[in-house]
């Protein structure tokens, strides 16, 4: 968390307020935030550039200006990256704040400080420590029912685990596969080379659309998540089973309650009416 939906509702809010903007000064208050970067080279190569993109890759933002240099963001577990007025109060953890031509700030925070930033040339975004084990983006083109049909080929490892994988398949979290698992209804215990064709036809449709549906609602907000206005979002009304335990199955029909397992120390939420396919076997 934040997952794809998550950072992609960040980088349109941010896109809106910072393209074409000039950043004026930055402020550090720790660097222990910043990856293969110094804090004087992010002060310093910064100030007095101008914005001119806004991107995402997976998790990770990408931050173009018009020279030589891009700033490579990951949110970790409870980073906040948004603009706000220049008297606004800021809250204890910023480590980060861009003054803006014109007034204004962008600001990075972050509680627990797993997120990190990163500037790089910008013909080295690629060969970043951030984006260069990073595999196909869930919502691009190259995410097809063929491409996860290759992803799966052949591997003993538990379907969850797999679609977990960044380098393989980048934007999913614990979140958003819960839900599209059970939206294909597949098991989380599944392996994958157990994964049938058609199987793997629903999770890919399951997956697109539950991203598209979480990107229309502005992402979820279960604990620190805020847009790039820093208002929640709204998909967390809408989860058929994350967060569910114990209660009754909404889809039609069905009377099972929601359960949950620990895979990789993380919790899976599933149906097990609405998800009877292939599990591991002990």
């Amino acid at each position: 968390m934040p997952e794809l939906p998550e950072v992609e509702t960040i980088r349109r809010d941010l896109a809106a307020h910072l393209v074409g903007r000039v950043i004026d000064s930055v402020q550090l208050s720790r660097e222990d935030i910043l990856l293969e970067t110094a804090g004087d080279d992010i002060v310093e190569s910064l100030q007095g550039l101008t914005v001119t993109e806004v991107r995402r890759r997976g998790k990770n933002l990408i931050i173009d200006f018009e020279v030589q240099f891009a700033l490579l963001v990951n949110l970790g577990m409870t980073g906040q990256l948004f603009v706000c007025g220049a008297q606004d109060e800021l809250a204890e953890h910023t480590h980060m704040v861009a003054e803006l031509s014109g007034g204004g700030r962008f600001v990075f925070r972050d509680v627990r400080r797993f997120g990190h930033i990163e500037l790089v040339g910008a013909d080295r975004v690629g060969e970043s420590v951030t984006l260069r084990n990073v595999g196909v983006d869930a919502m691009s083109e190259g995410f097809t029912p063929e491409y996860l049909a290759e992803v799966l080929e052949g591997r003993t490892a538990i379907l969850k685990s797999a679609l977990l994988d960044q380098s393989r398949l980048a934007g999913l979290g614990n979140i958003y596969v819960c839900e599209a698992l059970f939206r294909a209804g597949v098991h989380p215990e599944a392996r994958c080379c157990d994964v049938t064709i058609d199987e793997i036809q629903r999770l890919h449709q399951a997956i697109r659309e539950v991203l598209e549906e979480s990107i229309a609602a502005e992402g979820t907000t279960i604990s620190d998540y805020v847009t790039g206005r820093r208002v929640p979002g709204s998909f967390q009304e809408r989860l058929e089973v994350y967060g569910r335990e114990d209660e009754i199955c909404r889809r039609s029909g069905c009377e099972a309650s929601i359960m949950r397992i620990v895979q990789s120390n993380r919790s899976t939420f599933y149906c097990p009416g609405c998800q009877r396919g292939t599990r591991q076997q002990e």
